[in-house]
């Protein structure tokens, strides 16, 4: 792998991650009108679905297609249904939460790429990277801590906000294998259809049909969501994955939380963080950072 095309996938993951930042914010926009997280999640993929077929048709007009394997087949399946969890986690992780809180705890990912990563390849991780570990989890007891934080936490919100932290980790490092084979745009428009055939088949039979109603404003936030936060990102975060490491692609991703943050605390009143929750901000980000110290000499 040449430098030049690591360095553009880690520019591109940088660029995605951007762009997925604002997610919780354009979540939170779509709540206020009276939207349920199902609702949302099934009209997400509904639309998104859709566009990334006409996106994988049109970047692979004129080249052959490549029938898929049943074990590629399989695999896609299994990533699909990850993604699932981790999304309906995630939404639901928004709403207990806010956007900010459920955002540190999501990017708990690098640190739990790490470690399936030496599950994988049965090697106990490097001091350093335990203390990486213990520094990450220490910043979200910080921020977690009963009696100190200002805004409002439950355990739901956070078993919610962790389940979606250990699928999404998994879903990216199954991910990263399939990639190499099917392209980054073939995977997305397989494995998606998957995450919206488990959607419809989990939670729309539950949805009452008034829910699915959305309002003029509803609707213009959620096609924001599914332009900006979903379907340009993921094109641009699994082609980053395919030329970078997976784990060198999550710590490039480490400064989402802080635009996520940022932007909450500006637009939501009800967003809040106490001094104690700014420090498990601090130490989460700080202990995540510390990743790319470990992985940048061994990439170059």
């Amino acid at each position: 792998m040449s430098r030049r095309f690591w360095q553009s996938g880690l520019a591109l993951v940088a660029v995605a991650t951007f762009a997925m930042a604002f997610k919780g914010i354009f979540a939170r926009l779509v709540y206020q009108h009276g939207v349920s997280v199902d609702a949302l999640l099934i009209w997400r993929f509904l639309l998104a679905v859709p566009l990334f077929w006409l996106g994988a048709l049109w970047i692979n007009r004129g080249r052959p297609k490549e029938r898929l394997s049943r074990r590629q087949w399989g695999l896609c399946a299994v990533s699909g249904l990850l993604f699932f969890f981790s999304t309906w986690c995630d939404f639901n992780a928004i709403h207990e939460l806010g956007a900010s809180l459920s955002r540190m705890l999501l990017y708990l990912f690098p640190a739990l790429i790490m470690l399936i990563e030496a599950v994988r390849f049965r090697r106990l991780p490097a001091p350093l990277h335990l203390l990486v570990f213990a520094g990450a989890w220490t910043g979200i007891a910080l921020l977690l801590l009963p009696g100190w934080q200002i805004g409002r936490v439950t355990l739901a919100g956070t078993l919610y906000g962790l389940g979606a932290a250990a699928c999404y980790a998994s879903f990216l490092t199954l991910s990263q294998g399939l990639m190499k084979p099917l392209g980054s745009v073939r995977f997305n428009q397989v494995s998606n259809s998957f995450t919206l055939v488990f959607m419809t088949v989990g939670l729309l039979p539950g949805i009452p049909a008034s829910e699915l109603a959305l309002s003029a404003p509803a609707l213009g936030w959620m096609v924001v969501l599914v332009v900006l936060s979903t379907v340009l990102p993921f094109f641009l975060l699994f082609e980053g994955f395919h030329r970078a490491n997976a784990s060198e692609a999550a710590v490039v991703a480490m400064f989402g939380p802080v635009v996520t943050v940022t932007a909450a605390l500006a637009l939501f009143p009800d967003e809040h963080l106490g001094p104690v929750q700014w420090l498990g901000l601090v130490v989460v980000l700080a202990s995540i950072s510390a990743l790319k110290l470990v992985k940048a000499p061994a990439a170059r």
